[in-house]
């Protein structure tokens, strides 16, 4: 896909999406894969860090819990700050003391903020790790708006649904980065991009961030470009990844 700039274009048309929510999706997976250590940056209530077992480090700027986020697990860090200042600061493979089994980001909705999340965590995973974008099979146009404006919106009944333009990470990893492995997972309401076969060593974005960030920041959708994303990107259903839980057939090359 061309990061060529594009005129906005608003439209009410919606995709379909499963019925597992995504932090059911999440929760079962850590359990499938009985993963050995769990980092979701973007904690906000809590909903899917509660439900980890594993031992579990949290980053969000605001924490505002509305359960326990203890639950079964071991060991549980907390940093109420925002991911940009935790990697400058903290090495999550030193707080776990080993690599990251799963990550979840689920940050700023701006392209640059989770495509440095990815930078930063992919630098703590071993190739096997499995790394989760959240929000980036938006179901409508109007949901990818940089800053969340619900009253322009003409679908009014999701019109608090906000993606923000974090669906263009997906796109950028496909061009600069070939030797991931991307799964789109149809789960509600966003869908999960599961990325593995990673290389902790890659200097790829990190080395041509500023060229990516310029190319990819005045992008846009439009129908054609919208229904191409989704071709492109067309989600595996849940159910079929977490039944006999085959990892190797979805999330190893």
């Amino acid at each position: 896909m061309s990061a060529e700039k594009i005129t906005p274009l608003s439209t009410s048309g919606r995709k379909q999406l499963g019925e597992m929510a995504y932090a059911d999706y999440i929760h079962e997976l850590l359990k499938k894969r009985n993963a050995r250590n769990y980092v979701e940056i973007g904690v906000r209530a809590g909903v899917c860090l509660a439900g980890a077992d594993c031992p579990t480090i949290g980053v969000d700027p605001q924490f505002m819990f509305d359960r326990n986020p203890v639950g079964r697990k071991s060991v549980l860090h907390l940093f109420q700050m925002t991911s940009d200042t935790f990697f400058s600061r903290y090495n999550a493979r030193n707080i776990l003391g080993e690599s990251v089994d799963v990550a979840f980001l689920d940050g700023l909705h701006q392209f640059e903020y989770l495509l440095r999340d990815f930078i930063n965590i992919e630098k703590h995973c071993d190739r096997n790790s499995l790394i989760l974008l959240d929000d980036c099979l938006p179901i409508n146009i109007e949901m990818t708006e940089r800053i969340h404006l619900p009253a322009r919106r003409e679908d009014k009944e999701i019109s608090g649904w906000w993606t923000g333009d974090v669906w263009k990470v997906v796109s950028i990893l496909r061009e600069f980065r070939p030797d991931l492995r991307i799964v789109p997972v149809d789960v509600r309401p966003t869908g999960s991009i599961g990325i593995s076969n990673l290389d902790p060593g890659s200097l790829v974005l990190e080395n041509r961030y500023f060229e990516i960030i310029d190319r990819y920041q005045d992008l846009v959708l439009t129908e054609d470009l919208f229904e191409s994303y989704w071709a492109a990107n067309k989600p595996v259903p849940a159910k079929d990844i977490l039944s006999n839980f085959e990892m190797s057939r979805f999330f190893k090359v």
